[in-house]
């Protein structure tokens, strides 16, 4: 009973990531608002009732496509770390860094990414949708706004320099170098022009030795 048990849970977890990459294609093809869960099951090859039995609705199943390709990153990048305190600056820069490596080499990764930045409207049952982005935008601030603290705590930071300010502005930044090289991948290397914009602009924050 035991091993059928676990070969249930098994096909069911299969059933899940099944239905997960057909959403993810047919949502990168259709955009989210113009695709039904009909569609989702088709492309998987099974039933809507399939679909129902592991999500709520679409922005359920959405999500759920986000965090099976996104939580582990966000999870690397978002949560504090007991060794921050030591190098606050040292650690932003390399968070970012490895943000923007991550997207250029995980093909799962760019296409979620461009699905909810380009292929999603927050209205009607999506809703939930913008609550999640939302979480995970104030999860990002926090983070990079108390490296921020650390590091002007440690006299790292210039004068006048607010960590709140300037957590939005370094968030807007790496989000904005992905946005743009989503639209058009080959227009310029995002590892190389990414990281020489992030050390401009730390090396503008940091205090003078």
């Amino acid at each position: 009973p035991e091993r059928m048990v676990r070969r249930t849970k098994e096909e069911a977890q299969q059933t899940r990531n099944a239905l997960l990459d057909a959403a993810e294609l047919v949502f990168e093809r259709r955009g989210v608002s113009s695709t039904s869960l009909q569609e989702v099951a088709e492309a998987a090859g099974l039933t809507r009732g399939a679909v129902y039995w592991h999500f709520r609705d679409k922005a359920d199943l959405f999500n759920a496509m986000m965090d099976r390709a996104v939580l582990p990153f966000e999870r690397q990048w978002l949560e504090p770390a007991d060794d921050d305190v030591t190098d606050p600056m040292g650690r932003l820069r390399e968070l970012m860094f490895d943000i923007l490596r991550q997207v250029a080499v995980d093909a799962r990764l760019q296409r979620v990414f461009a699905i909810s930045t380009q292929k999603v409207e927050y209205v009607g049952e999506l809703d939930a949708i913008r609550e999640r982005h939302l979480r995970v935008y104030h999860q990002a601030l926090l983070r990079i706004e108390a490296l921020l603290r650390q590091a002007a705590a440690a006299g790292r930071l210039a004068g006048g320099v607010s960590p709140k300010t300037t957590a939005r502005a370094l968030h807007a930044l790496v989000d904005g170098l992905i946005a743009n090289w989503m639209l058009d991948p080959r227009a310029f290397d995002l590892r190389r022009v990414g990281r020489s914009a992030v050390l401009q602009m730390l090396r503008g924050l940091a205090a003078r030795a």
